[in-house]
């Protein structure tokens, strides 16, 4: 019914052109006045330079021997009707006319007064009478060649036709019709050819998975919107040969999942104790901590079939495109139970509805509201198991949460000590350690690590070995590799003068002494001069003390003497060189150190004025819109957030200023050595017969 529509639509505006051709017809005006033909011989004889033999009026003359005849002729009224109309004539090129003058398709030719323009005849009369003209642009030093021409070919020439300019008002209707025949009624045909093929493309787009059909486009949806492959998937999941064995990380996670298990394996006793498996499992933690690994783990030990599928692959331009993927994808799961789906990175689809920067997104809404529907509607799922994975579950919409949609929902956070030890162990089977190396001191260097970077860390240490030409993995490759993670590539040339690296160690040195100098909640690992690519001129590692770390219990004291260690470069340049020749270099530490602050005081109600407060406006990610705190409440977050970091830096001062003959020792041993190393640190000290202990 469509294509006969459009079919319809297009010979009406056929039909329109047709008829503005016809109106134009009588709106034109011009006159003509068509002089009486006269010899060919006599006009050359009476020609000049400056109107080509044709200024002095025609008169009739008696036809010769030979007179033109054609084939048809055309009433006055109509001559006279195309003359007026001539603007809507096809135009042909010059070479062209000549062709048909000598192919005998032309019975007269009509010559404007100024000899720039000849409108010719056809001989052959068709239906529509502008069909028997054309028009072609001329100059007048061929009128002469073309009169020989068409009297040579029996073509009877026609002079003087008078023509006169149209007015404004009918140039702009010949612009206005020129420009809808020319541009609009070519787009819209082309629309219609756009349509109709992309109609086609849908109806034959479709696939099917398992012999199932996901639809066409009058009837469940866009077809052929998911690429669903369960035997591809399944072989895929078998051939990477994971279990809930492979996972080394928390064991209360590891039980969480052997139950799902157990429970599709054989569900007889969780039946008879009126238990019922979750209809999803929700895995929420930051990236790299083995969500999609134990969705993997979990349909492989049960033997089910998989379905993965991201969730950006339901993001559509056109609204409800989305939705029909949706139901594809949960269709085929009905149809190979039992099914497990996993859909990765679900916060592109699951986002809170209304709310953030665009919150008109009907295109995912609709996908959402599909989802929810599918999820726990009136359809059956039983035997159907939905894994989904997100970094951001405080972003996701609530509805999806709730029991009977994600029953249960595993916390895969970062791994501690014993978890780090038992990836790195995993991760080091297909290695050849060194008996020097201690993984229990990998991992307490490698807090907040997630497994994916644990794996990488090893990777890039046995990248180090091979380049040695060695297979054998050694302590210092394993330090190495975890440098270049966190500090990036560290330059081997050094090209700076002798006074940039004794600032730089000035710089260090501050970090490094206030580190040390709160060694109850620090413990300082290694400072150097050694630039990196990643712009720093020398760095200093440290972390907190094992104990702080694990329980994540961190004080506002902490947070104060990190303040102070983040400044501490800041204050030791000024000892040295004075407050007008501090370098850029702590622009980093100035960073870091007002970001601390700014959390201090808006999320962790650490502040004097402002202690119970919680700044929501503060998590990007929420993207939330509008101001929902005073310009007061704003003016006390900036102005606290500001003196914490400026008590932190006179702090400092005051700390480098009372140990000033420590940090001199420090610097020179720096400055020569490059590189000093916590025990080096220590023993320097003690040399010196100095404590640290504040």
């Amino acid at each position: 019914m469509k294509i006969i529509f459009f079919s319809f639509l297009f010979v009406s505006l056929f039909n329109r052109t047709k008829s503005f051709t016809q109106w134009s017809s009588t709106k034109f005006s011009s006159s003509v006045d068509i002089a009486q033909q006269s010899d060919r011989r006599s006009s050359a004889r009476t020609t000049s330079k400056a109107d080509l033999g044709f200024t002095a009026p025609l008169v009739p003359v008696k036809p010769s021997k030979n007179p033109l005849k054609t084939i048809k002729m055309h009433d006055e009224s109509q001559i006279t009707n195309v003359l007026r109309n001539r603007y809507t004539l096809q135009n042909v090129p010059y070479n062209k006319l000549l062709d048909k003058i000598q192919n005998k398709e032309i019975s007269k030719i009509y010559f404007s007064n100024k000899y720039n323009e000849v409108i010719s005849e056809s001989k052959i009369e068709s239906e529509d009478i502008f069909s028997d003209f054309i028009v072609t642009d001329i100059i007048p030093q061929v009128t002469n060649d073309l009169i020989d021409i068409s009297v040579k070919n029996k073509v009877e020439p026609v002079f003087k036709i008078k023509l006169e300019q149209p007015t404004q008002m009918q140039t702009i209707a010949y612009d206005t019709y020129q420009f809808i025949n020319n541009t609009v009624f070519p787009f819209i045909f082309i629309s219609i050819i756009f349509s109709i093929a992309r109609r086609f493309f849908l109806m034959t787009r479709g696939n099917s998975s398992n012999g199932s059909n996901s639809g066409g486009p009058f009837g469940q949806g866009m077809p052929g919107s998911l690429n669903l492959d369960l035997k591809k998937d399944k072989e895929n999941m078998k051939r990477s040969n994971i279990t809930l064995n492979s996972f080394a990380g928390s064991p209360e996670i590891f039980d969480e999942c052997t139950e799902i298990v157990s429970y599709l394996k054989n569900g007889t006793i969780y039946e008879q104790a009126g238990a019922q498996i979750p209809r999803g499992i929700l895995l929420e933690g930051p990236p790299g901590t083995g969500k999609t690994l134990l969705a993997k783990a979990i349909a492989s030990d049960t033997d089910a079939n998989f379905l993965s599928i991201t969730a950006s692959e339901f993001v559509e331009v056109f609204v409800g495109v989305g939705a029909a993927k949706v139901r594809d994808l949960f269709e085929t799961a009905r149809k190979n139970k039992p099914c497990i789906i996993f859909i990765d990175e679900f916060d592109s689809i699951g986002r809170q509805r209304g709310v953030g920067l665009n919150m008109a997104n009907d295109e995912r809404e609709q996908t959402l509201n599909q989802l929810l529907a599918e999820m726990d509607g009136f359809a059956d799922n039983d035997g159907i198991l939905i894994i989904a994975a997100t970094n951001r579950k405080d972003i996701l919409d609530q509805a999806l949460l709730r029991p009977g949609r994600f029953d249960r929902i595993i916390k895969v956070s970062l791994p501690d000590t014993n978890s780090r030890r038992d990836i790195l162990n995993v991760h080091s089977k297909n290695k050849k350690l060194s008996e020097n190396v201690n993984l229990d001191f990998v991992a307490e260097l490698t807090g907040g690590f997630s497994g994916a970077q644990l794996k990488n860390l090893l990777n890039e240490a046995a990248i180090y070995c091979a380049r040695r030409g060695e297979i054998i993995i050694q302590n210092q490759d394993i330090l190495d590799a975890l440098e270049k993670l966190v500090v990036g590539l560290i330059r081997k040339v050094e090209t700076r003068s002798e006074e940039s690296i004794k600032r730089v160690a000035i710089h260090e040195i501050g970090h490094a002494f206030l580190c040390s100098y709160f060694k109850e909640y620090f413990e300082l690992k290694k400072v150097t001069v050694q630039s990196t690519y990643n712009g720093a001129g020398g760095y200093t590692l440290f972390n907190e003390r094992q104990n702080i770390t694990e329980s994540g219990l961190y004080t506002k004291d902490l947070y104060k003497k990190q303040l102070i260690i983040a400044m501490g470069g800041k204050a030791a340049e000024y000892l040295y060189y004075g407050n007008n020749f501090i370098s850029v270099g702590a622009i980093q530490d100035l960073k870091q150190a007002n970001g601390l602050a700014e959390r201090m005081i808006g999320n962790y109600g650490m502040g004097e004025e402002l202690e119970a407060f919680y700044n929501k406006n503060m998590d990007p990610m929420l993207a939330r819109t509008g101001d929902s705190y005073s310009e007061n409440t704003k003016q006390i977050i900036d102005n606290e957030s500001i003196s914490l970091v400026s008590e932190a830096l006179e702090t400092a001062k005051k700390i480098l200023e009372e140990n000033r003959e420590k940090i001199d020792i420090l610097i020179g041993n720096l400055i020569n050595k490059t590189t000093l190393y916590s025990e080096d640190f220590d023993e320097l000290m003690e040399d010196c017969g100095c404590s640290l202990v504040p």
